[in-house]
């Protein structure tokens, strides 16, 4: 099995789950806004209505039911409220915490509810290399040699120098803390995501 494949087989398995709870918690919800989202993360919706915001565009036609608009999620042209505004891993890749409070500003201005899913910062395992701790280690320190040898990803592609840095500077994340989201969605519930009893992932909700 490939890189790709496993890694979407393992991210699948949590995404569906996921979407059951949020199909259930916003069942009345007609509307959604998914911020930063594609057409992907969808697969057997429910919802009657979903626009997609991102800053890339599809890569092919969209089924019934879905618009795109290509923007950056954390400033955008939308002033209409919607049901639900929707985000699933987004958040860890706009940049800087700054960026960050500005995504989630922007999540609370367009939804009458909101879901925001991001993985937990002191989770020990990386969930886009699939590695062990190397997250926590200052950016400097994560060259080609340990993205190469100390990945999942790294042994899977065989990623030359050059790639590494593609990957690295494409896949810049800051991780956030359960303290982190408390501060940038006050007055929001948070739900976690546990494997073997420890904090995979939050999903904020309102």
């Amino acid at each position: 099995m490939s890189f790709s494949a496993l890694y979407q087989e393992i991210g699948g398995r949590f995404r569906q789950r996921r979407l059951r709870w949020l199909f259930q918690q916003f069942q009345d919800c007609r509307t959604v806004v998914d911020l930063g989202g594609t057409i992907e993360s969808w697969n057997g919706t429910r919802f009657p209505a979903i626009l997609l915001v991102n800053v890339t565009a599809p890569t092919a036609p969209l089924p019934s039911g879905f618009q795109h608009v290509q923007a950056d999620a954390c400033e955008t042209p939308l002033t209409g409220a919607f049901d639900l505004a929707f985000s699933n891993s987004a958040i860890e890749h706009v940049g800087t915490f700054e960026r960050q409070r500005q995504f989630a500003s922007e999540m609370m201005r367009l939804g009458r509810h909101i879901y925001c899913q991001t993985p937990n910062r002191w989770f020990p395992i990386e969930p886009h290399y699939l590695a062990v701790f190397v997250h926590w280690l200052p950016p400097q320190l994560f060259g080609h040699k340990l993205h190469r040898y100390l990945t999942l990803q790294g042994w899977a592609q065989r990623p030359t120098p050059e790639q590494s840095m593609k990957i690295r500077q494409r896949e810049a994340i800051r991780f956030l803390s359960k303290r982190e989201l408390r501060e940038l969605f006050p007055g929001c519930s948070i739900r976690t995501e546990r494997v073997l009893g420890l904090a995979k992932s939050y999903a904020v909700w309102r």
